[in-house]
């Protein structure tokens, strides 16, 4: 049997068509699992991409339009998920920004902070919200949180913005876990390091700065997003079904020295 077999999931975004949350849709999805795809509207043409990559190969995939910092829409969400597919059993808290491209305090908006934290922090609370109540009828589910290695040390010149939503992000998920635990709710976190996405173009397109971030990476290269998709699915499948709160940390050793 596949390891997600007959589980629906909800992964947040994956509008891009190449990053994380995609990767982890097509992962979920060739393990059994009927995937939700949700991204903003401005995203609805790579979402329907998507889709029809993954039921091209008799797979079960459904997309959604969702702005994560909106809390209609997340229960828009979960009712037409519920309407279509019966449950909910996963949710990938994926969507996140990085902030604005310069992260100096002195360039910060206060503005910029409040949206990070809105993306990055305060939709993960969102989706758990929306989620959980289905998934205790159910009598259980999986969540996990993408947070970052910025929630486990400090980068300099990152948006002050981001590195407390990551920060926060970590928190927020073992303080989930431990309320949901007794109720059947599994809530576990992912710290990606150095990932090869649309959202790391910044740092993986300049030679000069990606060599030097290179140093600092023990295993001496990038990450992928299939690399973090495996790492979700096994927290999402009954493989972990004694881990909670977890820092599974996906970054080459890039927090250990």
């Amino acid at each position: 049997m596949k390891r997600l077999q007959d589980k629906v999931a909800i992964v947040t975004g994956a509008g891009s068509g190449t990053g994380m949350g995609a990767v982890i849709a097509r992962v979920f999805a060739e393990e059994g699992a009927t995937v939700v795809v949700t991204a903003n509207a401005n995203r609805q043409e790579n979402m329907d991409r998507l889709v029809a990559e993954i039921t091209a190969k008799g797979q079960r995939a459904s997309a959604a339009v969702l702005d994560v910092t909106r809390q209609d829409q997340w229960a828009a969400v979960l009712a037409e998920t519920i309407d279509r597919h019966g449950r909910i059993d996963i949710l990938i808290n994926n969507a996140g920004t990085p902030g604005p491209r310069d992260g100096s305090w002195d360039k910060a908006t206060a503005e910029d902070f409040h949206h990070v934290i809105d993306v990055n922090l305060n939709s993960q609370f969102y989706g758990i919200k929306a989620v959980a109540p289905q998934m205790e009828r159910q009598g259980g589910g999986a969540i996990v949180n993408i947070s970052s290695a910025a929630g486990i040390i400090v980068f300099p010149d990152v948006p002050p913005g981001y590195s407390a939503s990551k920060g926060a992000s970590r928190h927020l998920t073992k303080a989930a876990a431990v309320d949901f635990a007794r109720r059947g709710i599994r809530v576990n976190g992912i710290y990606p390091g150095l990932i090869d996405t649309p959202m790391a173009t910044h740092f993986t397109e300049d030679p000069e700065m990606l060599e030097g971030l290179l140093r600092g990476i023990p295993i001496g290269r990038v990450g992928t997003s299939e690399e973090i998709a495996r790492a979700a699915l096994f927290l999402a499948s009954d493989e972990s079904s004694y881990v909670i709160g977890a820092e599974l940390v996906v970054d080459g050793g890039l927090t250990i020295i």
